[in-house]
């Protein structure tokens, strides 16, 4: 079955790494974006070595090396700043071919979209239904239009309306965490080095962007949906972290208060299908995942590869679908889980059980760090052939 179009449902950084793929694949698409202009909000984004590789194979690695610093180590600390356990991540790059970075996620989504045509991207297209046909699927928006293509992929995030369409409407599991995060001007010592240091309920992560600046972000144990006015975000956490060391005090009161983002941490328990018919879902709207370690963009740009080179693999559009999510549920699966495993971890509270946790961290051997560093940074979505 010849692939006439592809609608993209979201025009985030899955859904525009997708799109790239297909233009390079000869695959006609466009990307239809809810947002009235097309711009990222956010912070921090982790772009580890895995989906480095793909961004490469898909011709803008040139444009990461331009806006990011390589990080060479990944360390866990404890609140008092005693470094627990230090990740050499030289060996995975090394083996990999590509370095990690943590990029500002807005300039990220721009460097994506620089790639992609005139007119492939169109905003203002809030998809509000899908309907099959025999020819394909018409997608229906808000403002009145439709679109008709021979695929829909859902890349519109953890509250995905396709995903809704395909398998109902559910609540995305809460992780009992919320967070804070900012990009802000910072000068810290270690420019290569990220940091997390866990406390008790709490953690607070430095990720150096540049020379510069710096991401950083707060997770501390607090009621589901409890939102923080801007103006009062500082206040609050200059007050959790007051009595950390490090530079955990001072990065908060650098940062302007209306600079400051907040949303609980949140996924959903992994699903066996993520196709029906000629629909189908990546990213965050298939598998969302809390942000422990780094890789719900990672996945989301490791998806668009293996979804599009599935496409020209196979003549029989189920046949693609089936192994796409055939290639892709494990890995996504197990990164879900590992991930949602570490939070509950730094969720604890009690003085004794943080100890343990400590001592645990300290008594985790290298080769063990480097294997999990390898199944994820380390991992290759292949190339378009």
């Amino acid at each position: 079955m010849k692939i006439e179009k592809v609608l993209i449902i979201g025009g985030g950084i899955g859904g525009l790494t997708l799109a790239i793929a297909l233009h390079r694949a000869g695959i006609p698409c466009t990307v239809f974006e809810r947002a009235p202009e097309l711009k990222e909000v956010g912070a921090g984004v982790g772009v580890w070595a895995n989906a480095v590789k793909v961004l490469d194979r898909l011709g803008v690695g040139d444009s990461l090396r331009e806006i990011g610093m390589p990080l060479a180590v990944a360390e866990l600390c404890s609140d008092t700043g005693r470094v627990l356990s230090a990740a050499n991540l030289t060996e995975v790059v090394r083996e990999a071919g590509a370095a990690c970075y943590v990029l500002h996620r807005a300039e990220l989504h721009a460097a994506l979209a620089e790639q992609l045509p005139e007119g492939a991207i169109k905003t203002d297209h809030e998809c509000v239904g899908l309907e099959e046909t025999g020819a394909g699927v018409t997608a229906h928006f808000a403002n009145g239009a439709s679109a008709e293509g021979t695929l829909v992929v859902g890349a519109d995030g953890i509250n995905s309306v396709v995903r809704a369409q395909l398998w109902g409407r559910e609540k995305p599991r809460f992780s009992g965490q919320t967070a804070f995060r900012a990009v802000v001007k910072f000068d810290v010592p270690d420019k290569r080095v990220m940091r997390e240091a866990h406390g008790a309920g709490k953690r607070f992560g430095i990720c150096p962007m540049s020379k510069d600046r710096i991401y950083w972000y707060a997770a501390f144990n607090a009621p589901e949906g409890r939102m923080i006015d801007f103006d009062k975000r500082q206040k609050l956490l200059l007050e959790e972290y007051k009595d950390w060391c490090g530079q955990a005090p001072d990065i908060i009161a650098a940062t302007p208060s209306e600079t400051i983002l907040q949303n609980d941490l949140v996924d959903r328990v992994p699903i066996k299908r993520w196709s029906k018919g000629a629909i189908t879902l990546l990213g965050d709207a298939a598998h969302p995942t809390t942000p422990n370690f780094g890789q719900g963009a990672c996945m989301a740009i490791e998806d668009a590869m293996v979804l599009t080179r599935n496409l020209l693999r196979h003549a029989n559009l189920r046949d693609a679908l089936q192994s796409y999510e055939g290639e892709r549920a494990k890995r996504t699966t197990s990164i879900v889980k590992q991930s949602w495993a570490f939070g509950m971890l730094a969720r604890v509270k009690n003085p004794l059980v943080v100890r343990v946790r400590e001592l645990l961290v300290r008594a985790t051997p290298e080769f063990l760090i480097q294997q999990t560093l390898r199944s994820q940074a380390g991992f290759d979505a292949g190339d378009l052939s």
